[in-house]
């Protein structure tokens, strides 16, 4: 094309004056029957390459549009070797980890007898990306765990729901190791603590410190959630949307509670000296929190989130609000964020509403020192109740356990009532 284009704007330009002196009229001719042999041949070539641009623009969209709703079809990439070029290479772009969503709700929904508006059965895609997560979990999924698969784009979506609605389970170190896990406890510093020393003169103590090393095992969290008959009818979005939303707001309570019992736990939890209460019953003070805060340590351990105060919201507005100083001006500021669990702060410490505490119960210290493990779950299956209620359970599973890496990282304050 760029070849003809130019031969075309030579001969326009050779005539762009009349014939030129030394033409005879025999070549006039001849290069203007070239000029139109040359013209006709671009439009031909122009009109091809944008019939060509709209085929492929079509075929792009309707490829899309398979996509999104699920009946594309896998294909493999053609061999190269067999005579195919690059650009005639297929190569599969479904998006399979929805299709696995999808495929798991629809036989979420059969199983709890709930008929979706777009139809229960599972298309093409939908059944090979269930077949291919059942291969993988077969490789990952211990004879310990559930049978249970569920989607990691389903179990991520209900973990961030958990963690948007609960603070101290929200807060914490949490890793996801299926097998064994061992939580050490940083004990204490017994000898050779930093100290002073002179320019380039060696520690005058080797630091030793003392360690537990305890295994953790996990505690199961099993929570269900009823579906009345008048629920047996939904779309496929609104039946995520409701499962997310109660399986995650039951299991995140659920995972709340067992770290508030890891806490005061006497094996895993806080040491039994940063367990006190204020000096006047029913009254906390400036001097009740100083003390609470000069408690905490961490053994150089690192805590990026530093210290936070976890209080129900009658503590937090009655008590810990309450603190003024001599111009009776409150030393808490109401400060809020994206996260709907924070308050405000206090003393430099972000106050995080924690509805799981009891009244004049406070919490405080540094959350990234509570070492967690989620072994297993979230996991979700349906179960038809045997009560003859016409009501269905769906159970969300976890399987969680937790403890303090630095006995001292946390304090538990009690205010009581006077």
């Amino acid at each position: 094309m760029d070849e003809m284009l130019k031969e075309l704007q030579a001969l326009i330009d050779k005539y762009k004056d009349g014939t030129p002196e030394g033409v005879s009229d025999e070549q006039a001719e001849k290069d203007a029957e070239r000029m139109s042999q040359l013209t006709a041949e671009i439009e031909k070539r122009t009109a091809a390459d944008a019939a060509a641009r709209e085929s492929r623009a079509a075929r792009i969209a309707a490829a899309r549009s398979a996509i999104d709703n699920g009946t594309a079809h896998q294909v493999g990439s053609l061999p190269l070797s067999g005579g195919v070029n690059a650009r005639s290479a297929v190569y599969d772009v479904t998006d399979y980890s929805a299709a696995e969503t999808r495929g798991f709700l629809k036989n979420l929904a059969t199983s709890a007898g709930v008929r979706l508006v777009e139809g229960n059965d599972l298309n093409d895609v939908e059944r090979t990306a269930l077949t291919a997560m059942e291969q993988r979990a077969a490789f990952t999924v211990t004879t310990g765990n559930t049978s249970s698969v569920v989607p990691v784009e389903l179990q991520s979506e209900i973990i961030s729901l958990i963690d948007n609605s609960t603070a101290l389970f929200s807060d914490v170190t949490r890793d996801t190791i299926p097998g064994q896990y061992e939580l050490v406890r940083h004990k204490s510093i017994t000898k050779g603590d930093a100290a002073k020393t002179a320019e380039g003169a060696a520690p005058t103590d080797e630091e030793q410190n003392v360690f537990d090393h305890i295994t953790l095992t996990g505690d199961e969290i099993k929570k269900t959630v009823k579906l009345s008959r008048k629920m047996m009818i939904q779309s496929l979005d609104s039946f995520r949307t409701y499962i997310n939303r109660e399986v995650s707001a039951r299991c995140g309570v659920a995972g709340d509670k067992i770290v508030l019992a890891k806490l005061v736990d006497g094996t895993l939890g806080m040491a039994s000296g940063n367990k006190i209460n204020v000096a006047k019953a029913g009254t906390l003070t400036k001097a009740d929190v100083m003390k609470a805060l000069s408690l905490l340590k961490t053994y150089g351990n690192p805590a990026a989130k530093g210290v936070r105060i976890y209080a129900n919201q009658s503590t937090i507005w009655n008590q810990i609000a309450a603190i003024e100083d001599a111009t009776k001006r409150s030393y808490f500021i109401d400060e809020r964020d994206d996260d709907p669990t924070v308050k405000g702060r206090i003393f430099g410490s972000i106050v995080k509403l924690e509805d799981n505490l009891e009244d004049g119960v406070i919490m405080l210290g540094y959350p990234d020192l509570f070492r967690s493990n989620l072994f297993d779950g979230p996991v979700v299956e349906a179960v038809t109740l045997p009560d003859g209620s016409w009501n269905t359970a769906i159970n969300g599973y976890m399987l969680y356990d937790g403890g303090l890496a630095v006995p001292e990282s946390f304090v538990q304050l009690t205010v009581g009532t006077a």
